[in-house]
């Protein structure tokens, strides 16, 4: 985060080496008196040779001269500007160029630059305060770089401000999304960092959610699916759809999640997609091959075992969750009647039972039901939140 802004800083701290030593030569040039046009002259030889403190001193000659015209004060300033910070001197930068600031005599691009630079330099000085000041001058003046906001972000961050560095980073970040753009990996992990400083974790999950949506990684869904899971009021009855979502997305991945699965999804009713879920670890090469193999077969063998079982009356599945196992075992129009039927006339849950219509319709290959079944999901049980995870994944694929 700290190399971005210090190239920033160096950019902006060239542009302004680069034009402030030669405005002298420009149309206006006429306006400096001999006495002050001759040292600043000198001085501007001096600079290009890299002779920096031979060309202050003779900067420092020009501004001995009395009574100045604003022209020659903001010419003198520009110049000692540029020059102390090349030489390193940033504190007589920064004086020249808040000088030059306060002067009222800077337009447009000119006091853009300026107070760029000085934002430049009082970050490098980890004077975030005054970094924050200088940028947001900059802002003022109309200055729109993207990289001078990273810097207020930065500076707001650093110096412990976190409120204000999670409002920028989430107006920056909601303004690239309205507009298309995809938002930089970094900015987004950012965000997550600062909102959890901030202590909002509603913010920190929609910055998890936006990282799975633009740049999905499965260190990212599972930061995410643990945030889910350690919100208040989350209902471990989900956790089998955790797995769902995980699997959706591809981010299953080790003989522990296959295990666990498969013995949620049997737990739950739905014993064909168990069978699935155990048969796709065997088939991928994850299960099957460790110190635990034995193991594995067996429950790959319940799984078979319990698919092909007819319905036990001693343990009677809800009707919902019946309807459930029937799309996994193929019999789709059947399936998806039993559940219309159980939701019509009332489950325990509704928001899971609506969630887990939707993963049906999704699991069916019938992206644009589930879609509609994700969107009705609501509640504060964890079941909306993973109904916007799934919605991401049935959008996009």
């Amino acid at each position: 985060m700290t190399r971005i802004a210090h190239r920033f800083r160096l950019a902006l701290l060239g542009a302004a080496l680069g034009v402030a030593p030669f405005a002298i030569h420009n149309a206006q040039a006429q306006a400096l008196r001999p006495e002050v046009a001759k040292p600043l002259n000198d001085a501007q030889t001096l600079y290009r040779a890299r002779r920096y403190s031979e060309a202050l001193a003779k900067i420092s000659q020009a501004a001995a001269v009395p009574a100045h015209t604003d022209y020659e004060t903001v010419t003198i300033e520009e110049m000692r500007g540029a020059t102390a910070a090349a030489a390193g001197d940033n504190a007589t930068a920064e004086h020249a160029y808040e000088t030059l600031l306060a002067s009222g005599q800077l337009k447009g691009e000119d006091g853009q630059r300026t107070a760029a630079a000085l934002a430049g330099l009082y970050f490098q000085q980890k004077e975030y305060g005054k970094a924050i000041s200088a940028a947001q001058r900059y802002q003022k003046l109309g200055g729109g770089d993207p990289q001078m906001q990273t810097l207020l972000i930065e500076s707001y961050y650093l110096s412990g401000n976190n409120a204000g560095a999670l409002a920028l980073l989430k107006s920056s970040v909601d303004a690239q999304t309205h507009a298309g753009h995809t938002p930089d990996e970094a900015q987004l992990q950012l965000l997550g960092t600062v909102a959890q400083r901030a202590n909002d974790p509603a913010a920190y999950r929609g910055a998890l959610e936006k990282l799975v949506a633009f740049h999905p990684k499965p260190e990212y869904w599972t930061d995410l699916i643990h945030a889910i899971r350690s919100k208040p009021g989350y209902l471990s009855a989900l956790d089998v759809d955790v797995y769902r979502l995980r699997r959706a997305a591809g981010s299953l991945a080790s003989a522990d999640d296959y295990m666990e699965m498969t013995q949620l999804a049997i737990v739950s009713g739905s014993v064909a997609e168990g069978k699935q879920i155990v048969d796709q670890g065997f088939a991928s090469g994850v299960l099957g091959h460790d110190a635990q193999a034995d193991r594995e077969r067996r429950l790959q063998a319940l799984a078979a075992k319990r698919a092909s079982a007819p319905a036990d009356p001693q343990n009677p599945v809800a009707p919902f969750d019946v309807g459930f196992n029937q799309v996994f075992a193929g019999q789709q129009q059947a399936g998806f009647a039993a559940m219309d039927a159980a939701l019509a006339k009332g489950v325990d849950h509704p928001d899971m039972a609506r969630l887990r219509l939707g993963e049906a319709y999704y699991f069916a290959g019938q992206k644009a039901r589930a879609v509609t079944a994700f969107k009705a999901v609501k509640g504060t049980d964890g079941a909306a939140d993973l109904a916007q995870l799934w919605l991401l994944i049935a959008t996009k694929s």
